[in-house]
């Protein structure tokens, strides 16, 4: 808080004094007690010594006065006091925060005062609503800090307003004018802060901070020479203090640029050693030391200088959060995890600190933690556009925050239009979540935005192929051949594009010119060759894809694409020697090679060539080789469970996890163990750490139905599903939870097919679901666009060939006899789809046929009584 000469009383020392004077008759009648006594004679220095500007003894006597008699709350509001006189926010604060909830009408007004001169507005704005004034002083100081709060939120015409009807109601307020002028220059209106402060000096005493601001908006107006006077006159009258003062700092800091600019430099370095020696140059120095072995990728010593500045400084909380984002982000996530959140702010520490914070909280499967965090600095910065992308993308991941994720990304887009990955992020989402139009939408105008953003286009042209989009997906196309044919980017997606549209020859021609063209560019050489291991080119895919390869040793898909294309024309035993032989001619793949020989293994069941193969690169970083090595320990484990060899299943998957913590897959290899094991309890508890760590999501709930099912039956299981899918909404629970329905409730399935199809607008399982159970209630006419619209997207779906063609078996049987020849095309050994392409063959008076396909039927399924009815009446009609 800024101070005044020592003749003036802060407005928090009047509000004080009034709220000792309310308490008079109170310690009147203590008289009697040592303590208090003793604890006054204190506190009488303390005024002393504050008058004398003797800071640090007035703090030393009121920590005295709080000693001998620590049940009195005003003894501590006035500690606090002093601490907001020498600029000790923090430190008001912490003496303060305690006594809240037991005393809000002594402490709320000055605590709230301590957030906002930490710029802490949100808190600022929820402890002033616990405080009633109870006096024309009190009354003052909280529209003061009102208008603080609203200058700090960045509310600046608000703010403005509120202090001109503060000066002009209390027109010697210091604290008033001060507020208004700092409001001015955050409104970068330095001639009105030079006029207003000119027209307050006027009508009141000179004071330090109203001549500073003065002084600042007339060096911002180049008016160097008024500024030096002004500044010099602040400078005589600031108030002499055994503490260096923040008006006092600004003051000289202010006066000695101003100075250099004159070319003043003998004067300004007279301030300039003032400056100095009430600078703490050790904590600069160690902090310039650390960001330059920052610079120079020295981590370690980076972390051992801000170690050794903690020693000395363990208050300095941008060293610790430093020291934690680094830690972090070199593997040392829990001291990092600790630093950062035991530091961080959300109200007031910057972006990037919040960025790493939460991203560690993330990584230590804290999820719910790091939302916390970001909802909270988006609370207090709600125009923060990385704080609300952040916020947005960690919520959408989180499948009971998805609405306020969306909510969001949606501000963070209004805020800035033309930031397409946050319209990327939005689309995902909304793909994700099986709304492909609200998906395009964003991508549409993301498109329009940036097109040469390649990512957000490349999802853009995908989707729309997807949707079946063709046209508008050639437009695309053409647009980016034509606007951009000449990036190598544009013109790969319109490659790609045009491949999955079936114009392969002119796919073909650009890839093989960006080849040509691009020998050290890997992604058009992996796209041409699937292109010509699509048209029987294998050899040249397979050589393209080797070559590729050497691109990015480590980087194992193009390799194990080769392989996939090889073993259509070889053995795996000659695959194998083929690995050898790409070793041999190209050293830098020996660790691919040999992952992909460990792979081939494991596949075939031969665990230990597998572990051989593996452990000459156990001591490697490759993230390949060490999923390699998970697969292993997850085919070790579960050749463990085969074997009832519970202690060893434990221990390889614990090795697993170990090597994958991430891994969500190996993490709920301890739940499997146990219920295999026959342990339901046990799994239920080894579920609950999984979820603590990743969350609840799909699987995890899909895994304790299933244990409830198995451990109580089918009804908790019911129940926990019906609960989880009110809560979430989440599809992919539906397929289990209908399945429990049909034993539990079946009544429910006309509902609960609905809500999944509503949930799931373009899900194929959403729609023969509830396809399925319109047919089996009679209702088999509304199954029918149900049906035609999972073939648009599947085109080749058996089940809704099948069951669309008995639909239409009478109404349309022409083209029932076309999906069900389709069907038994595709599926010719089904019982299901023969009885009914044998039956419609029946319906169109293909006797024969039809007896034909309904006699095989039956051979399948000899006890289908439904087959063996149609059959009889068939052979009747012979």
């Amino acid at each position: 808080m800024a101070t005044r000469k020592t003749t003036h009383k802060s407005l928090p020392g009047l509000v004080l004094t009034y709220s000792l004077l309310a308490t008079l008759p109170l310690l009147g009648g203590c008289n009697n007690n040592t303590n208090s006594s003793e604890a006054m004679s204190h506190l009488t220095r303390a005024d002393t010594y504050k008058d004398q500007g003797q800071y640090r003894s007035a703090v030393l006597e009121v920590k005295n006065a709080i000693q001998k008699d620590p049940d009195e709350v005003e003894n501590t509001v006035r500690l606090a006091n002093l601490y907001l006189q020498v600029g000790a926010a923090k430190q008001a604060t912490e003496v303060l925060e305690p006594w809240l909830s037991e005393q809000p009408d002594a402490v709320a007004l000055l605590l709230a005062r301590a957030y906002v001169e930490q710029r802490k507005h949100l808190s600022a704005t929820e402890t002033l609503a616990l405080h009633t004034p109870a006096s024309p002083e009190e009354q003052l100081e909280a529209s003061l800090i009102r208008a603080e709060i609203l200058r700090t939120s960045g509310e600046l015409a608000e703010a403005q307003a509120l202090y001109d009807n503060l000066v002009t109601s209390h027109s010697s307020s210091t604290e008033a004018i001060t507020g208004l002028l700092k409001t001015q220059t955050n409104m970068r209106k330095p001639e009105q802060v030079i006029e207003t402060a000119d027209r307050w000096l006027a009508s009141n005493e000179q004071t330090a901070e109203v001549l500073y601001w003065k002084g600042l908006a007339q060096y911002r107006q180049n008016q160097l020479e008024a500024s030096s006077d002004t500044l010099t006159d602040a400078v005589g009258i600031l108030p002499t203090s055994d503490i260096f003062l923040p008006i006092r700092r600004s003051v000289l800091s202010a006066l000695s640029r101003v100075l250099t600019e004159q070319g003043k430099i003998t004067e300004a370095q007279i301030y300039n050693r003032v400056l100095a020696e009430n600078t703490d140059t050790n904590a600069r120095e160690q902090a310039e030391a650390a960001i330059a072995a920052l610079k120079d990728g020295n981590f370690d010593e980076a972390k051992s200088i801000l170690r050794d500045t903690l020693k000395t400084d363990p208050e300095n909380e941008q060293a610790a959060m430093l020291l934690g984002a680094i830690s972090a982000g070199t593997g040392q996530l829990e001291e990092g995890t600790q630093l950062l959140t035991e530091n961080l702010d959300p109200e007031t520490t910057s972006t990037q600190f919040i960025r790493a914070a939460t991203m560690a909280q993330i990584d230590a499967g804290e999820r719910e933690a790091a939302l916390e965090t970001l909802e909270r600095a988006v609370k207090a910065r709600p125009n923060d556009n990385e704080l609300l992308a952040m916020h947005g993308i960690l919520a959408l991941s989180l499948p009971e925050h998805q609405a306020s994720g969306v909510a969001s990304l949606s501000k963070a887009i209004s805020n800035e239009p033309d930031r397409v990955r946050f319209r990327l992020a939005l689309a995902r989402h909304y793909i994700r979540t099986d709304k492909p139009e609200q998906a395009l939408g964003q991508l549409r105008m993301a498109f329009t935005s940036n097109p040469a953003d390649w990512e957000t286009t490349s999802a853009y042209l995908s989707v729309l192929i997807q949707q079946d989009e063709k046209q508008e997906a050639i437009e695309i196309r053409d647009s980016l051949l034509n606007g951009y044919g000449d990036h190598p980017r544009a013109v790969l997606l319109a490659s790609l594009t045009d491949v999955r549209l079936g114009n392969q020859d002119e796919a073909t021609k650009r890839l093989e010119t960006l080849v040509e063209e691009g020998p050290q560019w890997q992604a058009p050489k992996i796209a041409l060759a699937s292109l010509y291991a699509q048209s029987g080119k294998r050899e040249k895919a397979i050589d393209l894809l080797v070559d590729a390869a050497t691109l990015t040793p480590g980087s194992i898909r193009p390799l194990q694409q080769a392989g996939r294309i090889y073993v259509q024309d070889h053995s795996v035993a000659e695959a194998k020697l083929w690995l050898d032989d790409i070793a041999k001619n190209h050293p830098e793949l020996k660790q691919d090679t040999d992952t992909l020989k460990a792979v081939i293994a494991i596949n075939q069941g031969d665990l230990s060539e597998a572990r051989t193969t593996l452990s000459k690169w156990t001591d490697s970083e490759s993230a390949t080789a060490k999923r390699a090595y998970g697969q292993l320990l997850l085919a070790e484990t579960q050749a463990a469970i085969t074997n009832k060899q519970w202690a060893e299943a434990r221990a390889k998957a614990a090795e697993a996890i170990a090597l994958e913590p991430e891994s969500l897959r190996l993490a709920l290899l301890p739940v499997e163990i146990a219920r295999m094991e026959g342990e339901t309890e046990a799994a239920l508890s080894a579920l609950d750490a999984v979820e603590e760590t990743h969350g609840e999501v799909a699987v995890t709930m899909l895994t304790r139905a299933k244990l409830l099912n198995e451990q109580k039956g089918a009804t908790p299981a019911y129940e926990y599903l019906s609960e989880r899918w009110d809560a979430t909404q989440n599809p992919a629970l539906m397929p289990a939870l209908n399945r429990l329905a049909a034993i539990e409730d079946p009544e429910a399935q006309d509902h609960l097919t609905q809500r999944w199809l509503d949930a799931a607008p373009q899900s194929p399982a959403a729609h023969m679901a509830r396809a399925g159970w319109l047919m089996s209630n009679n209702q088999e006419p509304a199954a029918v666009p149900l049906y035609e619209q999972i073939l648009t997207q599947q085109p080749h779906n058996i089940a809704a060939l099948n069951n669309l063609a008995w639909v239409l078996r009478k109404d349309d049987p022409e083209r029932a006899l076309q999906l069900a020849r389709q069907a038994n095309q595709i599926a010719p050994d089904s019982s299901a789809v023969l009885d009914t392409y044998g039956w419609i063959l029946h319906l169109n008076g293909n006797h024969a046929e039809a007896k034909a396909m309904i006699e095989k039927a039956l051979a399948l399924s000899p006890e289908n009584r439904d087959i063996e009815a149609h059959l009889e009446t068939v052979k009747k009609r012979l």
